[in-house]
């Protein structure tokens, strides 16, 4: 192919055909042109497609992670529910008995309950040489405000039931009263007595606005909790979708 291109140059010069010669140079030059104009475009075209299945591969893990959410938000709101439901039931009474106690000792002695967004994926994505995710940017854009927003918001509620448990005086109040139990060993008070000192202060003010601020922000936490529940699942039927539809 460049022997016969290069007879036809001879060929025109040695006819003294300067003006042909000319335009069959430029023509020349046209042509090369657009043969690297169409190499560049199919090699982008390539290199678009091995983004496209990175992507897809990136969002599977995704997947991985909201789904990991997912369950791990259902577990917490189910204990949340179930401490929010012995305090609401303390609540409604006003005096307790001697039977109620192991009752009172679950609204009172509480463990701190917290689920994390698990974001090892989007963390993954972010120091990536190409941390875009190519074919999929209106889907990156709601990741982003999961990963981002919604994630500081749950943060946030995590350190609000640890700190709250903490900085309340209650637990270090009745664990100063109230010796824990444990076979064989004996305790220094009587079990009556320490029945007393528990239903005392649960009739006291100072305890019902300990089991009245818990309440109302445990309430607050599983509504919230919920909410990114279901902006996990949401997350994940849009890339469902998209995957489905980006082929």
């Amino acid at each position: 192919m460049i022997k016969f291109f290069r007879h036809i140059r001879q060929r025109l010069l040695s006819e003294g055909k300067t003006r042909n010669y000319l335009l069959y140079a430029i023509g020349e030059i046209v042509l090369v042109v657009i043969g690297i104009l169409i190499a560049l475009q199919i090699n982008n075209w390539n290199e678009y497609r091995k983004d496209i299945s990175k992507s897809r591969a990136i969002l599977g893990e995704f997947k991985k992670d909201l789904a990991s959410d997912t369950t791990g938000i259902n577990r917490v709101v189910r204990l949340l529910e179930q401490r929010t439901s012995y305090e609401a039931w303390a609540l409604n009474k006003v005096a307790y008995d001697k039977s109620q106690v192991d009752s009172l000792r679950e609204a009172f002695f509480s463990p701190v309950h917290q689920e994390f967004i698990k974001d090892r994926t989007y963390m993954k994505l972010q120091v990536s040489q190409n941390p875009n995710l190519t074919g999929f940017l209106d889907l990156q854009n709601d990741l982003t405000t999961y990963y981002t927003d919604t994630k500081f918001l749950l943060d946030y509620n995590n350190q609000e039931e640890e700190e709250f448990l903490k900085q309340y005086k209650v637990n270090t109040l009745l664990r100063k009263e109230l010796e824990m139990q444990l076979d064989p060993f004996p305790t220094l008070s009587s079990e009556e007595k320490q029945v007393e000192t528990l239903i005392s202060y649960a009739q006291s003010i100072e305890g019902r606005n300990f089991l009245k601020e818990n309440y109302s922000r445990r309430s607050g936490m599983i509504r919230y909790f919920n909410r990114v529940k279901n902006e996990a699942q949401e997350l994940i039927q849009k890339i469902n979708t998209q995957l489905a539809t980006e082929k």
